[in-house]
Formats: structure tokens, C-alpha cells, sequence
């Protein structure tokens, strides 16, 4: 049964959004946040918190991470430093896995034609190089730029929740199991759904952030006006168009038509990755910070990451010989 990459797409999403969702409520995150900001620097606590969300984010937790940026950033002193730091470590962390974002799951599905096309180890092994660079960049960045003030206090105890930390661990299963191929997407859709229908809570689903089903729909109106056309790209124009391009109309959607074009998987989800660090209008995730955060990213900053991942990102295919 030939399904179409949108309506796989979708089904997915909800489902990490689902398990996400778990993971903020189960606060396990504010926990970690508050320990790392307890008697703690800007700078030992920037370094940690980078840390903390280059491992996590691979757990579709970009927009969870995000949110609490903006309530710990309120601590700091130099605010704009420390947040560009955090979203540059969220976006590059969430690279790593072919779920760790929306653009990565709308890629790895539609390479598969419907289904993931790419393992998870296959993902991994493709995206490790420019991960372990990127950690130790930024961890390198923030350790020169940052500095030791301390940390506003604020006397807070949280506790977290082991029920809906179980219940994200047990989607995550399906999850990866959907991921590796060793469900198809009626099995996934199934056994995923009907777990979530059955033992998700009405606090859960009203804290998801259903907002995110727009670029969603908005995958379903490129494919369908894109479907039965396509047009070549050479890898490196597909590269620079990607990791350009998305400064102006964010890597989400270029998530969506560059595949069209045929580039190298490599090429593309490198592209797209580095795209997403062009500001705050090269993701989704940026956007959500400029129109709603209580602090604002540095845009030179950025700019700096940005132009050193654009290089690197290029040096490890030309490297590669990812030509096409």
C-alpha cells in the first residue's frame, strides 16, 4: 500500500509531538535545568545547558527546550549571548536522528517514498561528523565569549514525574521501531495510537503544541503541487540554495522542496541543518523565540555560528565526496 509522504509525515508528528509533550509535562527538564543553574556562573551554566539540550533535543524536544530557554534566560545577565548559544546548540543538536526534528522527519520519510528511508544508524553515521564538530564549537564559543557573573537566584524546588516519563519512553519504542523499519506505518499508527489513545491525559493533550501541524499542512500543499514535476540541482548550487535560502524562508520549507531536486541525502540534510542556523527566520524554532520570547537572539552572533557550520558543513562533503 503506496501511502504518500505528508499523510506518513503527519501520523509521525503527532506521535513525537505526543511523546515530547510527556517529556515537558514529566518536568524532568526543568529539574535538570534548575540543578545546572543552582549555584552556578553564566558561564559553568551556559556550558551545561548546551550540554544538556544537544543530548536531549534529538527527542523531537527542540520546541520543549526552547520554552524553557525562555524562562531561564530571565536569570542571566547577558541574555541575547546565552539564548543564541542555547537555540544554535538545540538546532544542531537535533540533527543527529532522522526524528530529531521537523525537518528531519519530512526528509527521511520522503526519501523513503512514504515510509522512513534512511535507519536510524544510517542517519546517525551520516550526520555524527558535523554533531561531535558542532558540540565542541559551541562549547569552545561559549567558554571564550561568556562570562563568570553570577546567576540571578530564585528559590525554586522542582520535583519531577515518573508516569509520563514511562509513558514517553513507551512511544518512543514504537517510535524507533517505526524508524528502523521494523514496523510499517498501519502497524506504527496502530499500536502507537492506540497506546497514546488510551493512556495520554487531557493535561497532555492540551499542552501540545498543536501550532506545529501548520508546517505540517503546509508539507501537504508542496507535495501535492510538486507531485509527477521535479528539476535537477547540482549538489553544491543544492547546498548553497539550502543552507542559504533558509535566512530568508526558514529550512522548514525548503525541508520540503529540496528533495524534489534529487541532490545527494547527504548534501540535503546538511543543507537544511546549516540553513536553520540563518537567523531567526532559518527555522521554525527561531520564529517561535522572535514572535513570543521575552528575549531575543544576537544576530551577529549568529551570524558567526552560522558562517562557521556553512563552512565546515561544506568541508566535511567535499571531504566525503558527496558529490551526487
Amino acid at each position: 500500500m503506496n501511502i504518500h509522504p505528508p499523510i506518513a509525515y503527519l501520523i509521525s508528528v503527532l506521535m513525537l509531538l505526543f511523546a515530547a509533550t510527556s517529556i515537558k509535562r514529566s518536568r524532568i527538564i526543568d529539574f535538570f535545568g534548575e540543578k545546572i543553574l543552582k549555584d552556578s556562573n553564566e558561564k559553568s551554566a551556559t556550558l551545561m545547558l548546551i550540554a544538556l539540550s544537544y543530548i536531549l533535543s534529538p527527542l523531537f524536544l527542540s520546541f520543549v527546550l526552547v520554552s524553557s530557554f525562555d524562562k531561564w534566560i530571565l536569570r542571566f545577565n547577558n541574555k541575547k549571548k546565552t539564548l543564541t548559544f542555547l537555540l544554535a546548540s538545540t538546532l544542531l543538536g537535533s540533527s543527529i536522528l532522522p526524528f530529531g526534528n521537523l525537518r528531519n522527519t519530512y526528509i527521511t520519510i520522503f526519501l523513503g517514498d512514504g515510509k522512513p528511508g534512511i535507519s536510524i544508524s544510517s542517519f546517525a553515521s551520516i550526520m555524527l561528523p558535523l554533531w561531535i564538530i558542532g558540540l565542541v564549537i559551541l562549547l569552545v564559543m561559549a567558554y571564550r565569549l561568556c562570562e563568570e557573573k553570577e546567576i540571578k537566584e530564585k528559590k525554586t524546588k522542582t520535583k519531577w514525574r515518573w508516569k509520563e516519563l514511562l509513558f514517553a519512553f513507551i512511544l518512543f519504542i514504537f517510535i524507533i521501531a517505526y524508524f528502523n523499519k521494523k514496523l510499517n506505518l498501519l502497524g506504527f499508527f496502530f499500536l502507537a495510537g492506540a497506546f497514546s489513545f488510551a493512556f495520554i491525559g487531557i493535561d497532555t493533550l492540551k499542552q501540545v503544541d498543536w501550532w506545529l501541524l501548520i508546517p505540517v499542512g503546509i508539507s501537504f500543499v508542496v507535495y501535492y503541487l510538486l507531485k509527477g514535476y521535479s528539476f535537477y540541482l547540482n549538489p553544491w548550487a543544492g547546498y548553497a540554495l539550502g543552507s542559504i535560502g533558509s535566512s530568508a524562508v526558514t529550512s522548514n520549507l525548503l525541508s520540503f522542496l529540496l528533495p524534489f531536486s534529487g541532490i545527494n541525502k547527504n548534501v540535503l540534510i546538511y543543507s537544511v541543518t546549516v540553513g536553520s542556523l540563518g537567523g531567526f527566520l532559518g527555522s521554525v524554532e527561531g520564529i517561535w523565540l522572535q514572535r513570543r520570547g521575552r528575549s531575543t537572539i544576537d544576530l551577529k552572533l549568529m551570524l558567526k555560528i552560522y558562517v562557521i557550520f556553512f563552512i565546515i558543513a561544506f568541508l566535511i562533503l567535499f571531504i566525503g565526496g558527496h558529490y551526487g
